[in-house]
């Protein structure tokens, strides 16, 4: 049976808070190499989000949209990076989180646990 998972966190590393409330898509690249939307997902109160569950997540490249752009306006902030897109290879039979630390002019990403 296949138990792996995608998922993400977003820390607002600004603030130093979890960012909430922002729309995460997600895409798998399809065997004619074009991107192919799996579904939209939202962070929780905690900056938390689970992105694919068991059963839903073969191997393969997968594309995560962050929609960042409305999570900084409803702030009033402005920010550089309307959307962030992040890359993954997902090859191997384990989960993966892949965390976002986020501020209006930067952001850095790694393989989290």
């Amino acid at each position: 049976m296949n138990t792996r998972k995608l998922s993400t966190h977003v820390l607002e590393t600004s603030s130093g808070k979890a960012a909430s409330n922002i729309k995460v898509t997600v895409y798998r690249l399809d065997e004619i190499q074009e991107w192919r939307a799996i579904r939209p997902s939202q962070t929780n109160s905690d900056g938390r989000c689970l992105l694919l569950d068991q059963g839903e997540f073969p191997m393969g490249i997968y594309k995560l949209t962050f929609h960042v752009g409305p999570y900084f306006a409803a702030k009033n902030m402005t920010t550089f990076y309307p959307a962030i897109d992040i890359i993954v290879d997902c090859n191997e039979n384990q989960n993966y989180h892949i965390p976002l630390l986020l501020s209006p002019y930067g952001y850095t990403t790694y393989r989290g646990t």
